[in-house]
């Protein structure tokens, strides 16, 4: 990539001298490999994608919250629905799973293929794939908590509907 070109000291010996177009060439791609790292342009093409990895995280911002409860109604843990302007997805983020088990998250939006559920283990925050939603699309999501021995303990909840939805 650098262009090496010799030149003679007075002393006779030679030493190796970068070119300014070398160097004017390096730092141009350089600068376009950094600049591809940045957001990415919208389309179904990131439907069941990751958002960090697509960069549609770069200019994404929260749409929703919803709070994760019990049968008894406590909540206990938050939903957070994420917008990317630039990849027009969404995408859910588990803030926290208090009881250490397993997380199971599921997400569609409308006139797209639903998602298979994810699950992920441990107390941390942990987010899905994200769906294609252009605009005012809605998506859909549930989220059900469990305890490391596998049993359920709470879920996000609205009476009467069997998923939360946001448009």
């Amino acid at each position: 990539m650098f262009a090496i070109t010799s030149s003679h000291t007075a002393s006779g010996t030679s030493r190796g001298r970068v070119s300014k177009a070398a160097m004017l060439l390096a730092a141009t791609a350089f600068a376009a490999m950094v600049a591809g790292t940045g957001t990415a342009a919208a389309g179904p093409q990131h439907h069941g994608t990751d958002p960090a990895a697509t960069g549609c995280n770069q200019n994404a911002y929260l749409a929703a919250t919803r709070g994760i409860q019990t049968e008894s109604g406590q909540v206990v843990s938050y939903v957070d629905v994420y917008y990317s302007n630039s990849c027009q997805t969404n995408w859910i983020r588990v803030r926290s799973n208090p009881a250490g088990g397993a997380a199971i998250k599921d997400i569609w939006a409308d006139g797209q293929p639903g998602l298979p559920p994810e699950t992920d283990y441990g107390s941390g925050s942990s987010y899905s794939m994200q769906v294609y939603a252009p605009g005012s699309t809605c998506i859909h999501f549930q989220v059900h908590l469990k305890y490391p021995n596998g049993q359920h303990y709470a879920e996000t909840y609205t009476a009467g509907a069997n998923a939360e939805t946001v448009c």
